[in-house]
C-alpha cells in the first residue's frame, strides 16, 4: 500500500491557513488589504467576541463581479496578478490569492455582500465549511461587506489558544492602526460591539492619524524626515528623544505602503539615537520607503511581513542620517525655543513630560529606596565602615556590571545585582500592600495619553490598577490624569515611566482574580524599579544592597525563581588550582 498520498483540498487550505490566519487579527489584516487594494475611501471594522465570534468588513470600493465572487474563494486565485513575471513587480498589498480561501476553510459560515459600480444591483455570496451554500442577487450599496462567523471552529486547538476578547482585540487594534498610519488617505472605523474602539479621517498628511495614535504630546515632538536615492526614497516622523518607550514595537517601518518587519532598518534607526536615549530605551518613529519593486521580494512568506532587499545595508546607512540630521535640527529648533531666564520671582515654564523625565533618569543613579540626603551618610559611612553586610561577607568589588564579588564564611559568593534588588524590591513591596501603604501620591499630576489599542485595556485592568496603588482617572479623549503611583520612590514620576509599567501590563492580557495575580503584578513592578544589570556601582551601594537582601524572607531567589547569588567553596576553589 502506498505510503506517499494527496491530500485533499480541505486539508490543504486548512494547512495554510496555518499559516496565513494565525489568530481574528490576522483575519481582519487579509480583508481590510483588500479593501485598501480595491480603492476603498472608508473602511468599516466590526467585531463580536474580539473577533472570534465574528469579524465584519464594509469597504465603499471596487466591488467584486459576480462571476468573480466564487472564483474569489478558490485557493490561489487572484486578480492582482496574472504570471510569475508579476512578482517582480509587486504593487499591491496582496497578491498570493490565499487569504479568503483560507479564511473560509477555518470559518463556520462567510458571507459577501458586493456591488460593482455602474451594476444595477449586488451580489450575495455565503460560504460554509469552504465551500459556497447560496448565492443569488440583492440590494446594497457600491463595494464589499464581508462577514465571518465562528473563526477557527473546527481547528479547536487553534481555538484554544487564542487570548481574551479584551487581547485579541487589542491585536486587532494594532493591526487596523498600522494600516491607517500608512493609508491615511482612507477613512477606518473599529467598533467592538457598540463601542468606537478607533477612528481616523480621510487626510492628505500623517498628522490626523498620527495624533490619534500616539496623541498630542508625542505628535508636537515629532520631526520629519527625508533622504532620497537613485531607485528609492524615505520620508517618515521621528520622536523626540525624550518620548521614549521600553519595547521596540513604537518603531513602524513600510515599504511600497506595505508594513513590514525589518531588523535592519528597525536598527539603524535606533542607531541614530545612541548616546542620546537610555540605554534599554526604543524611540517612536515611522518610516516609509518607496522602493522601485524589483528592488524588493515580499514573497518570502505568507504572513507577507518578511521583505527581501536589494541594496539593504545602503538604505539603512542613509536611513541614519536621515534621522540623525532629523534629530539636529530637531535639538536646535528646541533650543531656540526655550523662553529667556524668569525674572526675579517667576517660575520657568518646563513641560512636565521633561522635567519628571529627567528626575526619573537621575534617580537611577541612587540605590534601592535611597533618598538624596541617604546618599550623602552613606558616602561618610563607607570610609569609615568596614564592608561587611550579610552574615561574615566582605565586598571585594562588581565584575561586569553584572556580579558583586564578595568573600564569606565558605568561600566565595557572587551576587546578582538585578537578581537581588529585584527580591528586596518585590518584599518592600508585598509589605506595603499588606499595610495599605503601597500609595504614592505624585507632587504634581501626570497626564497619561494611551494608543487605541491601550484604551481597549484600560477598561478591563483600571479596577486593578488601583488595587496596586495607582490613582488613574479619564480626561477625555485618550487622556489617563495619573495622582498616585505604586511606592517605587522617583522612578514612577514619569509619563513615560507609567506608560512602560501599563505596556508590561497590557501584554498580560485580562487580569485574573486573586492574589497570585497580583504577585505577579508586584513581580513586573519590582523588576521595573529596580537597578539594572550594567550599572557600575559603588561600594556604598553595593554594601547597601546586601544588607537589604540579608533582611529579606528568601533572600536566595529572585521573586521569579532564579538564583540570586552563587557560592564558589573553598574546597572546590583549592582543587581547581590543584591543592587538593
Amino acid at each position: 500500500m502506498n505510503k506517499i498520498r494527496l491530500l485533499d483540498e480541505d486539508t490543504i487550505n486548512k494547512i495554510a491557513a496555518g499559516e496565513v490566519i494565525e489568530r481574528p487579527a490576522s483575519a481582519v489584516k487579509e480583508l481590510v488589504e483588500n479593501a485598501i487594494d480595491a480603492g476603498a475611501t472608508k473602511v468599516l471594522i466590526e467585531l463580536g467576541d474580539g473577533g472570534k465570534g465574528f469579524i465584519k468588513i464594509t469597504d465603499d470600493g471596487s466591488g467584486i463581479h459576480p462571476d468573480d465572487l466564487p472564483l474569489a474563494f478558490q485557493k490561489h486565485a487572484t486578480s492582482k496578478i496574472s504570471g510569475a513575471e508579476d512578482l517582480d513587480s509587486i504593487a499591491t498589498l496582496g497578491f498570493r490569492g490565499e487569504a479568503l480561501a483560507s479564511i473560509a476553510s477555518v470559518s463556520r459560515s462567510v458571507e459577501v455582500r458586493t456591488k460593482t459600480k455602474g451594476s444595477l444591483s449586488g451580489t450575495y455570496l455565503r460560504m460554509e465549511g469552504g465551500r459556497v451554500a447560496e448565492i443569488k442577487e440583492v440590494g446594497c450599496p457600491v463595494g464589499t461587506t464581508i462577514t465571518v462567523w465562528d473563526l477557527f471552529y473546527n481547528v479547536p486547538a487553534r481555538k484554544k489558544h487564542l487570548k481574551s476578547v479584551e487581547a485579541e482585540t487589542v491585536y486587532i487594534t494594532d493591526a487596523v492602526t498600522e494600516l491607517a498610519l500608512i493609508h491615511y488617505g482612507i477613512s477606518f472605523e473599529l467598533f467592538s460591539g457598540k463601542k468606537t474602539i478607533f477612528k481616523s479621517v480621510k487626510s492628505s498628511s500623517w498628522d490626523d492619524v498620527l495624533f490619534r495614535i500616539f496623541g498630542l504630546k508625542t505628535l508636537k515632538g515629532m520631526t520629519k524626515l527625508e533622504e532620497a536615492g537613485q531607485d528609492w526614497s524615505l520620508t517618515g516622523v521621528i520622536g523626540d528623544p525624550l518620548v521614549v518607550r521600553s519595547s521596540p514595537d513604537r518603531i513602524f517601518i513600510f515599504v511600497n505602503s506595505r508594513a513590514v518587519s525589518s531588523r535592519a532598518l528597525a536598527a539603524a534607526v535606533r542607531e541614530a539615537y545612541r548616546n542620546i536615549i537610555p540605554l534599554g530605551k526604543s524611540p517612536v518613529a515611522v518610516v516609509s520607503l518607496q522602493i522601485d519593486p524589483h528592488l524588493v521580494d515580499v514573497n518570502v512568506h505568507p504572513a507577507k511581513r518578511e521583505i527581501r532587499l536589494l541594496h539593504e545595508d545602503v538604505i539603512a546607512s542613509a536611513l541614519t542620517r536621515a534621522a540623525a540630521r532629523a534629530l539636529e535640527e530637531h535639538a536646535r529648533s528646541t533650543q531656540q525655543a526655550k523662553p529667556n531666564a524668569p525674572a526675579q520671582g517667576e517660575e520657568a515654564a518646563v513641560p512636565l513630560h521633561q522635567s519628571t523625565i529627567a528626575q526619573g533618569y537621575e534617580q537611577s543613579t541612587l540605590p534601592l529606596g535611597q533618598t538624596d540626603r541617604d546618599a550623602e551618610a552613606e558616602a561618610e559611612a563607607e570610609s569609615s565602615t568596614p564592608s561587611h553586610p550579610g552574615p561574615g561577607l566582605r565586598i571585594l568589588g562588581q565584575i561586569r556590571r553584572l556580579y558583586i564579588v564578595a568573600e564569606g564564611q565558605d568561600g566565595l559568593v557572587l551576587i546578582d545585582q538585578h537578581a537581588a534588588a529585584e527580591r528586596i524590591r518585590f518584599e518592600m513591596l508585598q509589605e506595603r500592600y499588606r499595610e495599605k501603604k503601597i500609595r504614592q501620591e505624585l507632587v504634581q499630576p501626570i497626564s497619561l495619553e494611551l494608543s487605541a489599542s491601550e484604551m481597549v485595556m484600560m477598561a478591563s485592568w483600571q479596577e486593578t490598577l488601583l488595587d496596586i496603588g495607582f490613582d488613574l482617572a479619564p480626561f477625555g479623549g485618550n487622556t489617563y490624569t495619573i495622582r498616585a503611583v505604586p511606592a517605587l520612590g522617583r522612578r514612577l514620576e514619569s509619563s513615560d515611566a507609567v506608560h512602560d509599567v501599563l505596556r508590561d501590563l497590557f501584554i498580560q492580557g485580562k487580569p485574573s482574580p486573586g492574589s497570585s495575580n497580583r504577585d505577579e503584578i508586584l513581580r513586573l513592578l519590582a523588576c521595573r524599579g529596580s537597578i539594572k544589570s550594567g550599572r557600575e556601582l559603588s561600594f556604598a551601594e553595593m554594601k547597601k544592597l546586601v544588607e537589604d537582601l540579608y533582611c529579606c524572607n528568601n533572600p536566595l531567589t529572585c521573586p521569579h525563581g532564579r538564583p540570586v547569588m552563587v557560592t564558589v567553596g573553598d574546597s572546590q576553589l583549592e582543587r581547581m588550582f590543584g591543592r587538593r
